[in-house]
C-alpha cells in the first residue's frame, strides 16, 4: 500500500469523507436518494484509481470504518460497478435514487445488459417491488417477456387506463400441471396464492371477492370468478378465467358481468367497470374479429404456468425474428 500513500490517496479519502458527511446530514425523507447519489460519487472516485488494485479498496474500507459497516471492500466494489454501469445523467433521469441500494445491487447482478438494468430499475419503482419481488420477476423472465409482448392486451375500447393496466400475457409461478387440470383448479390456485397473483397483475389491484354473486331481478344467480378494485383509477375490475383457448362467446359473458357490476356496485365516485378475460391461449384474429364493433373497457390476455415459460418465450422469439 506504500506506493499509493501519497497526496492523491489522501485527497481521495478526504473527498469520500466529505461526500459521506454531506449526505448524512440531509433530511430523512431523502436519505435513500442522498445515499444512492453518494455511492455513485464514491464509485466514480474509486474508478479513477482502478489501476491501483485491491489494496486501494482495502485501505479505503479500513479508513471509512468510522462511518459504519456500509463501506466494506465488497460494498466499495459494488459502488464502483454502479458508477461504471450508469452515467450521472441516467441516474438522475431514472428511478434509481428512489429504490433501495441492495435492490439495485440485485438488479446489477442479475441483468445481462445495460438496457435490462434500466428496465428493472424503472419497473421496480413503478410497481413498488421489494427485493424478493424483483428476484421473482427475474425468475419469471419479465424483461424478456416485455421484449416480445405488447405492453397491453388488445382492448375493446381504446382507453389510457386499459393500455396501462393489462399485459398481453401473465405468468403465474404458483400454477403447474397438477393444479390447473380444470378451471376450478386454476381459480382455487389463484385465490390460494392471491398475493403472488396481484403482484403479477401489477400495482394498484386489491381483491374484493372470489365467486362474486350477482342476482338478477328475476332471481337468477351468476358468479364472477374474481372481482377486484383498482385503487389508482378507482374502478372495479372483473376477471374471468378460462382454462382453454379464447372463444367469441366469452366476451359476451364478460360484457354482461361488467355491466352488472356497474348497475349493482358502482357509485358516483367509481369509474366505469373494467373486464379482463384470462385465457390459456388467444388467437389474435378471433379476438380482433369479435371485438371490432364492441365499445367497452375490456381486455383479453393469455396466462401461462411456469413450466410453459421457456417454450413460450422460444416460440415468441422465433416468431418475432420473422
Amino acid at each position: 500500500m506504500n506506493e499509493i500513500l501519497d497526496k492523491d490517496y489522501l485527497k481521495d479519502l478526504s473527498k469520500i469523507k466529505e461526500t459521506i458527511r454531506d449526505n448524512q446530514n440531509k433530511a430523512i425523507v431523502i436519505v435513500n436518494s442522498a445515499m444512492i447519489m453518494a455511492y455513485y460519487e464514491i464509485g466514480t472516485i474509486k474508478n479513477k484509481r482502478k489501476t491501483w488494485g485491491s489494496k486501494y479498496i482495502q485501505k479505503l474500507s479500513e479508513d471509512l470504518k468510522e462511518y459504519g459497516k456500509g463501506y466494506s471492500s465488497d460494498q466499495l466494489r459494488r459502488m464502483a460497478r454502479f458508477a461504471k454501469e450508469f452515467t450521472v445523467e441516467e441516474i438522475r433521469a431514472q428511478a434509481a435514487p428512489q429504490i433501495p441500494w441492495f435492490t439495485i445491487v440485485v438488479i446489477m447482478q442479475k441483468s445481462k445488459s445495460h438496457e435490462e438494468m434500466l428496465w428493472y430499475i424503472n419497473q421496480t419503482h413503478k410497481n413498488g417491488w421489494s427485493r424478493n419481488m424483483v428476484l421473482n420477476q427475474f425468475e419469471l423472465k419479465a424483461y424478456e417477456r416485455s421484449l416480445i409482448e405488447p405492453n397491453t392486451s388488445t382492448p375493446i375500447k381504446s382507453d389510457y387506463s386499459i393500455k396501462e393496466l393489462f399485459k398481453d400475457s401473465y405468468v403465474f409461478d404458483f400454477l403447474n400441471k397438477d393444479n390447473t387440470k380444470t378451471e376450478k383448479d386454476t381459480k382455487d390456485a389463484l385465490i390460494d396464492n392471491v398475493i403472488s397473483f396481484i403482484h403479477e397483475l401489477g400495482n394498484g389491484f386489491t381483491v374484493v371477492d372470489k365467486e362474486f354473486k350477482i342476482t338478477t331481478p328475476d332471481n337468477k344467480n351468476y358468479f364472477i370468478d374474481l372481482l377486484l378494485y383498482h385503487i389508482k383509477i378507482h374502478c372495479y375490475v372483473v376477471i374471468e378465467i378460462k382454462n382453454r383457448k379464447f372463444k367469441p362467446q366469452d366476451l359476451g359473458q364478460l360484457l354482461f358481468y361488467t355491466g352488472a357490476i356497474d348497475a349493482s356496485e358502482k357509485t358516483e365516485k367509481d369509474d366505469e367497470t373494467i373486464g379482463l378475460l384470462l385465457c390459456k391461449d388467444v388467437d389474435n384474429f378471433t379476438v380482433k374479429t369479435t371485438i371490432n364493433k364492441i365499445n367497452a373497457k375490456l381486455g383479453i390476455s393469455k396466462y401461462k404456468i411456469f413450466e410453459e415459460l421457456p417454450i413460450y418465450l422460444e416460440k415468441r422469439l422465433k416468431a418475432k425474428d420473422y
